[in-house]
């Protein structure tokens, strides 16, 4: 069997902060991870940012459904000041660049027409682009340079914890959930989770009440999607110390676990498994999750 080693550079020491996924000395492409505060420092550093790339914008729109900008750039610490000024949604850029400079201006334009076409036919994310991508020329052997650098964009931003690129699987039989609830009541707070099995999704259901307030313990990634939930008054209704959801609210794909969705409940990093229990007052182990 082969072997794949993926290497992840953490540029500022923790999990969620910017860094870099590199496929090791047999793949050219590597992705750079970038909190959008983080991209001005990042770029600073990091020459391979003002190449040519193929970069994502990854965000949510204002009902918090995943949305994402596709693009590329000869300098991506230059282009990305525009899209801080104009677009509002983002909070990660993905940024893909070859490590042995073989994505030109036409490569890259290659490389943003497939990013565009799989991620309109996956339809997992809403796509901030405007207009319609027009597919480049290349020669023969350009483009099928290309679709092999693209495939592996794609597991990179798999790896990362991105769908963005991955049509749903079509699923034999209806796609049910199992409830939990989750209750702090030293705050009066209560939430109700449903988790599909099949789909591995997480789901905060509408009425259920989280803490308002948001710790340094928790990730953040997470803090920012709660501070976008909390105050848009569509989604939730803050009073006090608690907040209810007027709407269905699903944990982001990067934060999709018993523990992303208990944290989001309680604003604060918590262990999944003993927060969520069943009708029945069980927990689950963590090897049920995972089935």
């Amino acid at each position: 069997m082969a072997i794949l080693t993926v290497y992840t550079k953490l540029l500022d020491k923790t999990l969620d902060g910017a860094r870099v996924i590199d496929m090791g000395s047999t793949k050219s492409c590597k992705c750079f991870v970038l909190p959008r505060e983080k991209v001005a420092e990042v770029g600073k550093k990091e020459a391979h940012l003002q190449q040519y790339a193929f970069y994502i914008l990854l965000g949510r729109d204002v009902n918090m459904k995943p949305m994402a900008y596709i693009g590329q750039t000869n300098d991506f610490t230059n282009r990305v000041n525009d899209h801080k000024q104009k677009k509002d949604f983002w909070d990660m850029a993905l940024v893909f660049v070859s490590k042995s400079d073989e994505i030109f201006a036409s490569e890259a334009l290659c490389l943003e027409y497939l990013g565009w076409k799989a991620a309109k036919e996956a339809n997992n994310y809403v796509i901030e682009n405007t207009k319609d991508i027009n597919e480049p020329h290349l020669s023969a052997d350009k483009q099928n340079e290309m679709e092999l650098f693209f495939e592996d964009i794609q597991f990179l931003t798999r790896f990362y914890g991105c769908k963005i690129f991955d049509k749903p699987e079509k699923l034999t039989a209806p796609d049910s959930f199992v409830e939990f609830t989750m209750t702090m009541p030293e705050y009066g707070q209560k939430a109700v989770l449903h988790f599909y099995k099949k789909s591995k999704r997480y789901v905060i259901i509408a009425g259920s009440t989280i803490l308002t307030k948001t710790t340094g313990s928790c990730a953040k990634g997470m803090q920012a999607f709660r501070n976008k939930v909390i105050e848009n008054k569509k989604l939730c209704q803050k009073n006090g110390n608690l907040s209810q959801l007027l709407q269905d609210i699903e944990i982001p794909e990067t934060s999709s676990s018993p523990s992303g969705a208990a944290s989001f409940c309680a604003g604060t990093s918590r262990q999944g498994t003993e927060c969520w229990k069943d009708s029945n007052g069980k927990k689950y182990p963590t090897e049920w999750w995972k089935e």
